[in-house]
């Protein structure tokens, strides 16, 4: 019960920590666009509470995950085309491609899987690339996907998000589940975004050359 509650105030700590910031009517209340700094540091901050974390580890067993791991990597070159994704700004954009993915892995990966794992029972549910999936895997990438909801209303475009975060936490939690580190997910996470953004800059390049 009481890790279940753990994983719940992880994954909703993002829209718990904007909220404290938007009813502080003080300093701290006009500095909201940094509330994502300050949540990386109370994530890093919980890893110190949460025994056995992926999140300061060097990978183990990373010759069994860079096959799977370069498949990803060329998959994210096209799959990330349509994701959707469109941050504007260099700030926002910034954040979209390493603050997130760096921090949402501490989360998701880096502390929920961990907890999950010693609080359920690890069975291996189905491979994905060849990679076990566990059911603590599969729990995380709901609540991956779930939480995206903290920073985009329900519509259809979230829930284009939402599929491509669950997707994206069940291949991301198997690699760092069996490497025991959070630090190829990071890359390959930051690699997705990145190309997110790219394209989102590419496309509006070309809706602005059509329209002049």
């Amino acid at each position: 019960m009481i890790s279940l509650i753990v994983v719940l105030l992880l994954t909703f700590s993002f829209k718990v920590l904007e909220a404290v910031f938007r009813k502080t009517g003080s300093v701290i209340g006009k500095a909201g666009r940094y509330v994502v700094y300050v949540w990386g540091v109370i994530a890093i901050i919980s890893s110190f509470f949460v025994q056995d974390h992926y999140i300061f580890n060097l990978p183990v067993h990373y010759e069994k995950v860079w096959p799977a791991a370069l498949i990803i990597v060329i998959a994210n070159l096209w799959i990330s085309k349509y994701s959707g994704y469109q941050p504007e700004g260099k700030f926002n954009q910034i954040n979209f491609i390493v603050a997130y993915p760096v921090i949402e892995e501490i989360i998701f990966r880096g502390l929920i899987i961990p907890i999950l794992n010693q609080s359920l029972l690890y069975t291996t549910s189905f491979e994905v690339l060849y990679l076990p999936v566990s059911v603590p895997i599969v729990i995380s990438a709901v609540l991956f996907a779930i939480a995206h909801l903290q920073y985009y209303k329900l519509n259809q475009s979230s829930i284009r998000y939402m599929l491509f975060a669950f997707a994206g936490g069940v291949v991301f939690g198997a690699v760092t589940d069996l490497t025991q580190s959070i630090l190829i997910a990071v890359m390959l996470h930051i690699q997705f975004n990145m190309m997110s953004v790219c394209y989102s800059i590419s496309g509006r390049k070309d809706r602005n050359g059509k329209q002049l």
